[in-house]
């Protein structure tokens, strides 16, 4: 058991409320509200589109002019509107600051900003014709894996453009770790504290902070053993933490990372010529420790790593192949780029440092970082426990210890089945009745 079904509960009875009031008012409402931002130019919503976090309208103005306007949905996210202040100030300075197609931002607004009481939106470009990477390249519709059949040109037309991408950020650097927000209109700054997917998809689907999934998620667990196993992992899984924190990479500040960077928030022109023209979906960015951003890139096979069946199967297999494609490219741009304006040479480039980050571990330790319910049989840990074979003794728990938080579960456990089950029993009658 994983997730609390009464935070799914409640979060579903907030996006299907947020959904009652935008049917009501989608059509001349909405666009006339749209079309307020733009003068008044006449408008029309066109088509609709439904994501994982937000809703967008296709908005069309009289002189041919496309807006997408998007939704922060309640129940999707949690805070839709600390989400938004980050992303925009995130894609307002990609946008200006690197070469990276980001859509630019024609207006946006928090909850209390938003006269049809739809909550927190942003109004950007709309990208005519293009056409997701991610769907262009998965096995199939429902199959969360790279296409077997993608040529070796293909797989490098792609990877030299987001190795460009890959140099372009690191330009951009921070004083400390934190989500950016605009300050007065106009200047960014990293000055909020960080909003990542996982803190987000734990509190969406666990109904707790990410802080405290292991002691306060009643749901965590199916029984003692598997309350034990939990216990025992996240115990030694901090005791290692400091093998895997590299002083080398202090000399420089902190980089933007983004936890939804992958294929099926590209936007290629066609799948022939694969010319990427925006990146899209910028909400789970922040400032990180430059050790992370170094790290080889988990979307390559966009089933991500610490899903694979063995941490060195035939999946990892084929990442390897990718990686080196793509280390290939991004080797082959900072060749370029030094060409152009030279560097000085202090420090490892960052294709040499993504390398590094395969054979020091440390690949596989942000994985664990990164994942949100993560138990001791995913390959990340079963690769760095290969890594380290002592970890057992180093992180030796006391057997009442084990107990004690194992019984304090249980308790935990049998309360929230029975308030569950009243749950869905209160359910059952209003739907008979």
């Amino acid at each position: 058991m994983e997730w609390d079904e009464r935070a799914e509960l409640a979060h579903d009875t907030l996006c299907d409320e947020w959904f009652s009031k935008f049917r009501a008012q989608r059509g001349p409402t909405t666009a006339n509200w749209v079309s307020s931002f733009r003068s008044g130019h006449p408008s029309e919503i066109i088509e609709d589109h439904c994501g994982s976090f937000n809703w967008s309208c296709r908005v069309r103005f009289k002189d041919s002019v496309e807006w997408l306007v998007r939704f922060a949905v309640p129940g999707r996210v949690m805070d839709g509107d600390e989400k938004l202040r980050r992303e925009v100030a995130v894609m307002c300075l990609v946008r200006e600051k690197t070469k990276i197609p980001v859509p630019k931002v024609h207006a946006w607004g928090l909850s209390n900003d938003n006269a049809l009481g739809l909550g927190p939106f942003v109004m950007m470009d709309y990208i005519p014709g293009g056409e997701s990477l991610g769907r262009l390249w998965r096995e199939g519709p429902n199959d969360r894996i790279l296409r077997s059949d993608i040529s070796e040109r293909d797989l490098r037309t792609v990877y030299r453009q987001i190795a460009g991408f890959y140099l372009e950020l690191s330009k951009l650097e921070f004083p400390n770790v934190g989500s950016l927000s605009i300050r007065d209109g106009q200047s960014i700054h990293s000055d909020l504290g960080p909003l990542t997917l996982k803190m987000q998809e734990i509190e969406a689907h666990g109904g707790v902070k990410v802080g405290g999934i292991l002691r306060e998620q009643p749901s965590l667990v199916d029984d003692v053993n598997d309350a034990r196993a939990k216990y025992k992992f996240r115990h030694q899984a901090n005791a290692i933490i400091p093998r895997f924190i590299a002083e080398e990479y202090n000399w420089t500040g902190f980089r933007l990372m983004c936890d939804d960077f992958r294929y099926g928030n590209m936007i290629v022109n066609n799948e022939r010529e694969l010319e990427i023209i925006a990146v899209i979906d910028w909400e789970w960015a922040y400032a990180a420790p430059y050790q992370m951003f170094c790290s080889a890139p988990r979307w390559l096979l966009i089933k991500n790593p610490v899903f694979w069946a063995t941490p060195y199967g035939s999946e990892f297999h084929r990442y390897n192949e990718c990686l080196e494609l793509f280390l290939d490219e991004l080797a082959r741009e900072e060749s370029e780029r030094n060409k152009v304006k030279p560097q000085p040479e202090l420090q490892d480039r960052l294709s040499d440092l993504m390398r590094k980050s395969m054979s020091d571990g440390r690949f596989w330790f942000h994985e664990l970082i990164y994942d949100c319910f993560t138990g001791a049989d995913n390959s990340a840990w079963k690769a760095i426990c290969d890594m380290y074979p002592d970890i057992d003794e180093v992180a030796s728990i006391p057997e009442p210890e084990l107990d004690k938080f194992a019984g304090r579960k249980m308790k935990q456990l049998a309360a929230y089945k029975a308030e569950w089950s009243a749950i869905k029993a209160r359910i059952d009658r209003e739907q008979a009745g």
